[in-house]
């Protein structure tokens, strides 16, 4: 599948992505859609309290809009 930037509001990261995927899933009802969505997970407490929370984000607006499949892969730096 080709790489593609969903178009949609500047700060939006969420309403996008969901949108692409229901379309996605529309052209081709047969099959089932996932949605791999790529984590970094800090050594420390304190780090992870400060990383940016978009694959919650993202994985909320996707759940919520299609009946994709989700898998949220965290890796860990360490």
């Amino acid at each position: 599948m080709p790489l593609v930037q969903p178009v949609g509001e500047r700060c939006s990261l969420g309403r996008p992505i969901a949108a692409y995927v229901r379309d996605v899933m529309a052209a081709e009802p047969a099959t089932r859609g996932t949605v791999l969505i790529p984590e970094t997970e800090p050594e420390r407490m304190w780090q992870r309290l400060l990383q940016n929370q978009r694959g919650a984000i993202v994985a909320h607006a996707v759940r919520k809009e299609t009946d994709a499949v989700i898998c949220r892969l965290r890796f860990r730096l360490f």
